[in-house]
């Protein structure tokens, strides 16, 4: 009888070891989950809320990114070519409904030179090929990119890959909401992750 509770014993010991690893590898799992998110969140914030943003300067051309019509991007585009920060504006039409696009690439200014083109693909990679394409092209040395924001980072690390020059990145003034912001951390995460995996312009 006392071998039959000493090993009933020897189980019930085995068994809170095995239930304390449990809690200790669980502990240790959620720790590092923890530590994982609060890294993203603090990257996703400097990388993508708050970027380096380049004062405007002169260049060879104004590189507006698609879709021109989100956040002012366009309209800050504009204010840029007329204040001569370079003769030729590049916009990049991603979709058959930017109408206000569309009209710019119609109706010229006197001004400065309007280029206009659509992405193959239609991804912020795509828009670098083709101003690359159109930089050697025009023997440009130097490009304006206008953005949104969330976007300036990748927008430079992609657009440098692919343009034989300087590369300045200015955001324009849109103020996305809560919820955008949430948004743009996923999927500019996501953008990040491919543009790594495909590291080629």
């Amino acid at each position: 009888m006392a071998r039959g509770w000493s090993l009933v014993g020897r189980l019930l010991t085995a068994r809170r070891r095995r239930s304390r690893r449990q809690s200790r590898v669980r502990r240790l799992l959620g720790t590092a989950l923890a530590v994982l998110v609060v890294t993203w969140l603090v990257a996703c914030v400097v990388v993508v809320a708050e970027p380096t943003i380049d004062r405007p300067a002169r260049a060879d051309a104004i590189l507006v990114l698609g879709p021109p019509d989100v956040d002012g991007r366009l309209t800050e585009a504009y204010a840029l070519a007329a204040a001569h920060y370079a003769g030729t504006l590049v916009i990049s039409i991603e979709s058959e409904q930017q109408r206000q696009a569309k009209h710019a690439c119609t109706d010229g200014s006197p001004d400065y030179r309007v280029i206009c083109f659509r992405p193959d693909p239609q991804t912020t990679r795509g828009e670098a090929e083709e101003i690359g394409i159109l930089a050697r092209q025009h023997h440009w040395t130097s490009v304006l990119v206008v953005t949104s924001r969330y976007h300036v980072s990748r927008a430079r690390l992609l657009v440098t890959r692919c343009m034989p020059g300087t590369v300045r990145v200015t955001a324009a003034p849109g103020s996305p909401s809560p919820l955008d912001w949430a948004y743009q951390f996923l999927y500019q995460t996501g953008g990040f992750a491919k543009a790594a995996l495909h590291q080629d312009c």
